[in-house]
């Protein structure tokens, strides 16, 4: 673009977005954030299938959530869901504190989007699909009920709080 003349420019650009509307969805979402294409990008993911998202690394997906979280807060809760639900099915319990601030991302968006169904149909799937991870759903259980995320201390916070106290006289 940087050797377009001035004058030209825009309709190169609109040329080159329309041509790249072929490309992955991976792709253009990358290349819609790094050109301020929201409007394309939004129309793009909301015609994208809930596993079609999940298929995408979160290092593209994360960028796109965060950016439409405010003003597409529909369109950043499905982002935020394929997020989560991409954790719980490679059944990654090392992620699984990622997951859950994923899901608390996606509640707030579909709350602040009046789309009250649709996180009761994702609790509902959460449920029925990942019921024995124990590990998350006891977490995932106080979101679903109304509650953030515990902020209850780590056993390592314990234990440095019981132990500083102790050393001291």
């Amino acid at each position: 673009m940087r050797l377009v003349p001035k004058a030209q420019r825009a309709a190169w650009h609109a040329k080159a977005m329309d041509t790249a509307e072929r490309a992955d969805l991976g792709s253009l979402i990358e290349l819609w954030l790094e050109t301020r294409e929201i409007e394309r990008l939004v129309a793009r993911l909301h015609t994208a299938t809930h596993s079609e998202i999940e298929d995408l690394s979160h290092y593209r997906t994360e960028p796109a959530a965060g950016r439409l979280a405010k003003s597409h807060p529909d369109v950043a809760a499905k982002v935020y869901r394929a997020l989560g639900m991409r954790i719980l099915n490679a059944k990654r319990s090392k992620y699984y504190d990622a997951a859950l601030s994923h899901f608390v991302n996606a509640k707030r968006c579909y709350e602040r989007s009046d789309l009250h169904r649709d996180w009761a149909a994702i609790v509902a799937d959460v449920r029925r699909a990942h019921h024995r991870k124990a590990g998350f759903m006891a977490d995932f259980e106080k979101l679903a009920a109304g509650h953030g995320p515990s902020h209850a201390p780590s056993f390592l916070e314990r234990a440095r709080s019981r132990w500083s106290a102790r050393a001291e006289p």
